[in-house]
């Protein structure tokens, strides 16, 4: 009896060291922070990242290379709204008495900067913009394919501009009105660009792990394509740049945060 105790109690403590490890390695899939933004989790990985040679409407800038992610972060599920934007800042850079959950757009890298700061104070995490590599894979989703949801692209998929005549809206909107990806992220293709931390700048020839972009340049990232763009424009690879204090009505942006 003592021994099959003692290795009753062995297995026991075996299994909470195992969960307990489990749940120190992958934090919890959601989280919702003070202002209702929510995230959710990705956890590390490698992807190929840019666009195959054969790869319909690809430009040169895409080179294929893979890329290794070696810690998980959090993302936002959806771009940041007007509404999220004002609790923050104070005010709307546009606003609009359309209905609520739009995203807000019309801000700079800058501006965003300004954002990230002010919600850091608030509610103490490392919130910032993800990279360019951090984007693009969660954007993918583990495809491979133009879009996340296939090679084709249509107004029931995603807001975007120009496809069929009375199809788009040519307009904003809200935040999750189409399908999210497999990893749950919603609006990756179209409604508005997105900005992202890096500079833009070629892509390196070989593979890389935890790629920062480059160390300086004169244009930071946008990805994803917005309501006025062709659907070539909205593919998973497709990159984008833009002046850091230039402000646009397309344009807005996700954060995302990492744990220590």
């Amino acid at each position: 009896m003592t021994r099959l105790f003692c290795l009753s109690l062995a297995v026991l403590l075996a299994t909470d060291y195992r969960i307990q490890v489990q749940e120190k390695r992958d934090p919890p899939k959601y989280f919702t922070n003070s202002i209702g933004m929510k995230f959710v989790w990705i956890p590390p990985g490698s992807f190929m990242m840019g666009s195959p040679t054969e790869e319909k409407d690809r430009n040169a800038n895409e080179t294929q290379h893979k890329v290794t992610l070696t810690k998980g972060f959090y993302m936002g599920v959806y771009t940041v709204t007007k509404e999220q934007w004002k609790a923050v800042i104070g005010n709307t850079p546009s606003p609009s008495k359309r209905q609520k959950n739009l995203p807000v757009e019309t801000i700079s890298w800058v501006d965003c900067q300004d954002f990230i700061k002010k919600l850091r104070e608030k509610d103490k995490k490392g919130y910032r913009l993800p990279t360019e590599a951090e984007w693009e894979y969660a954007c993918r989703a583990g495809t491979t394919t133009r879009f996340f949801f296939g090679d084709t692209i249509s107004s029931k998929q995603a807001n975007f501009g120009k496809f069929k005549k009375g199809e788009s809206p040519l307009r904003t909107t809200p935040v999750g009105s189409f399908p999210a990806n497999a990893w749950g992220f919603h609006d990756m293709h179209g409604n508005v660009w997105q900005w992202c931390q890096d500079w833009f700048g070629e892509y390196p020839q070989k593979d890389v792990v935890d790629p920062q972009g480059p160390e300086n340049g004169g244009e930071r990232v946008i990805r994803g394509g917005s309501f006025t763009d062709l659907p070539q424009h909205l593919r998973s690879a497709n990159r984008h740049k833009y002046e850091p204090s230039g402000r646009d009505h397309v344009v807005g942006f996700r954060l995302c945060f990492s744990v220590e």
